[in-house]
């Protein structure tokens, strides 16, 4: 049967690759439809067994999580490295109710959903929660801020305010469920006013899961704006997000949301050892270069002997044995073994292992005169 989709799409498998965007999918890979006379259709036939095409079609969403794991940490991790950076302020809120955005956009199943562009997640445009801040701020915030300090902080008609509110986005794959509204008097007019007899029309749409943890971020437009003022709209926001809810639906309930001190805990580590990690990548490239500089000044014996004791297997082995041993086994001959005897001298004067007489009673027991006399004999050419 002929369907309304791309024509690459039309035999591919009928559920969602892995890893593939879930907002592409729901969107423009719906094949639910049915033909009824010249039009398309999802609604449900009667006598069906009460399977509903579009509800099949939001269940293709909910047996597992949306968004690729590694990308979404990474986008969170970014994303409170810029609002530090910026001089702002993050935190994580987790959902306790259901939460739903986007149900406004167009879909074939009637109520749409707001996908993330590139993390193919729901999320939370910055400009909604402006909104819903500077909403929270005029009406209902306590103690009420002065009316110039809302401007001022959030901007009015054509002017900006100092403050910015980043995308609230996901920091772990999110669950989605389906949910169903009953309008039980849908399509009336005034000649057919509402009433009992009228039969409920379910409609499903695409939800949230409570428990899903979001990362919230508000940045200055400019250094000049204090810390009291990014506290005072955090704390807007914090009230905002617990009492009027985030995303459509909150007269309802849905998209109540409550700060998350454990998961803000968790990122904020997660950065540290992220620079940590860091520090420790630079440290080691710019040893890398000042041991290749080094070595560029050493000759090819000194190279030699450093190649020599980076390779050793016993790393507990003190670095003048390890040369002498080689030495013993014929590792270098001629000029090139009085350099390493020269070598050695050094590193044991050094090291007050240099011992030109011994006053021990027997002195082929004493280990360093020993070791001193072999040293000299190299330096000797023997």
């Amino acid at each position: 049967m002929t369907r309304p989709l791309y024509n690459a799409a039309v035999h591919d498998p009928s559920r969602r690759p892995p890893g593939g965007h879930a907002g592409l999918w729901f969107d423009k890979f719906c094949d639910r439809w049915r033909v009824e006379g010249a039009a398309w259709t999802m609604k449900s036939r009667p006598g069906d067994d009460g399977s509903s095409p579009k509800l099949d079609w939001i269940d293709t969403l909910t047996s597992g999580t949306v968004g690729a794991p590694q990308q979404i940490r990474e986008t969170g991790l970014r994303l409170a490295r810029l609002v530090e950076r910026r001089g702002g302020r993050w935190e994580v809120f987790t959902t306790e109710s259901r939460f739903v955005t986007g149900l406004g956009n167009s879909h074939p199943v009637e109520n749409g959903f707001a996908w993330h562009p590139t993390l193919g997640t729901p999320y939370l445009p910055g400009s909604s929660l402006k909104g819903l801040v500077r909403a929270w701020a005029e009406l209902d915030a306590v103690p009420q801020p002065a009316g110039r300090d809302v401007e001022r902080r959030l901007g009015d008609a054509g002017r900006a305010g100092g403050l910015c509110f980043m995308d609230a986005v996901p920091i772990a794959p999110v669950r989605l469920e389906a949910d169903v509204m009953t309008p039980h008097y849908a399509g009336w007019s005034p000649d057919e006013p509402p009433g009992d007899w009228r039969s409920p029309t379910p409609i499903p749409f695409l939800v949230t899961a409570a428990g899903t943890a979001f990362l919230f971020g508000v940045v200055p437009r400019c250094r000049t704006f204090v810390d009291d003022d990014l506290n005072a709209v955090m704390d807007w926001l914090r009230s905002a997000l617990s009492w009027a809810g985030g995303g459509a639906k909150t007269a309802v309930g849905y998209g109540r949301f409550g700060k998350d001190a454990g998961k803000t805990d968790e990122l904020k580590q997660r950065l540290r050892d992220r620079d940590r990690a860091r520090e420790k990548r630079v440290r080691a490239r710019q040893e890398a270069r000042d041991r290749e500089a080094r070595r560029a000044l050493m000759s090819p014996v000194e190279r030699q002997i450093e190649d020599l004791l980076d390779v050793r297997s016993d790393r507990n082995m003190p670095e003048v044995t390890a040369v002498m041993q080689a030495v013993e086994k014929g590792r270098w001959a001629g000029p090139e073994k009085i350099e390493a005897a020269r070598w050695l001298k050094t590193r044991m004067e050094r090291e007050n292992l240099w011992k030109e007489a011994s006053f021990a009673k027997n002195p082929t027991k004493d280990r360093t005169y020993q070791r001193t006399l072999r040293v000299k004999i190299w330096l000797g050419g023997e």
